[in-house]
């Protein structure tokens, strides 16, 4: 994978251990930088702990209780050294307005959370399949 971070945004414990074992399953190359709020994200994006280089792809829960991503969103899009970050909203629960929402600030996707392992596997091979055909330009230096 040409990505080296990926930053994943979700409270879900279980969701977060299910992802990290899937992209230990699959090889998938690339550093994963968990947070479980916006503010938590905020600052690995901008502050003090902030993730060097700065993540090419989001992976965002916006539906999750006490996680404003939609927030998150408009922070990233407002910020001229993250607004080309790739963002996927992903969620396990319909809300058309956080959906409305997410599109209109431009996201890479909008996708539904599997719920069993096995799924988890397929869901990531899927996107890593997608990632690794996207060329990303290289750190500024």
């Amino acid at each position: 994978m040409i990505c080296s971070n990926i930053l994943l945004v979700d409270n879900n414990k279980i969701d977060v251990v299910s992802t990290r074992d899937a992209f230990s399953k699959l090889g998938i190359g690339t550093t994963l930088h968990f947070a479980e709020s916006e503010s938590e994200a905020w600052s690995l994006l901008q502050g003090d702990n902030k993730i060097s280089p700065t993540p090419k792809i989001i992976l965002i829960d916006i539906n999750e209780n006490g996680l404003s991503g939609i927030d998150l969103l408009h922070k990233i899009r407002e910020t001229p050294d993250l607004k080309s970050i790739l963002v996927f909203v992903i969620t396990n629960t319909d809300n058309d307005e956080n959906k409305v929402a997410a599109l209109n600030l431009n996201i890479a996707g909008y996708i539904r959370k599997p719920i069993e392992s096995e799924s988890n596997i397929d869901f990531f091979s899927i996107l890593n399949d997608y990632w690794n055909i996207i060329e990303f330009t290289s750190e500024k230096k």
